[in-house]
């Protein structure tokens, strides 16, 4: 219990307990190279982000995106449909 965090001694290496690595090897029938996949789980969440933040900057043009590539050339298009259909 401290009262700030100026106050709190943070954990350094010597209070983490030994800690031992082992590998696990387990072939995939999947594959013909019996491979599995590693870290795509990592790349779903970023492209939705991206896109997310497109759109929330797209939102005083009443455009919205929900493709990729969303490149300027595609976002200018939208820009210009969205002028087009509102005059």
């Amino acid at each position: 219990m401290t009262a700030t965090l100026a106050d709190y001694l943070p954990p350094t290496a010597a209070d983490i307990p030994p800690i031992e690595i082992r590998h696990l090897v387990t072939e995939s029938d999947a594959t013909i190279t019996k491979a599995k996949g590693l870290g795509e789980g990592g790349a779903i969440g970023a492209p939705a982000a991206v896109v997310n933040a497109i759109n929330d900057a797209l939102v005083p043009f009443g455009v919205e995106i929900n493709e990729f590539p969303a490149s300027p050339r595609r976002i200018r298009r939208l820009i210009r449909e969205a002028a087009q259909a509102r005059a």
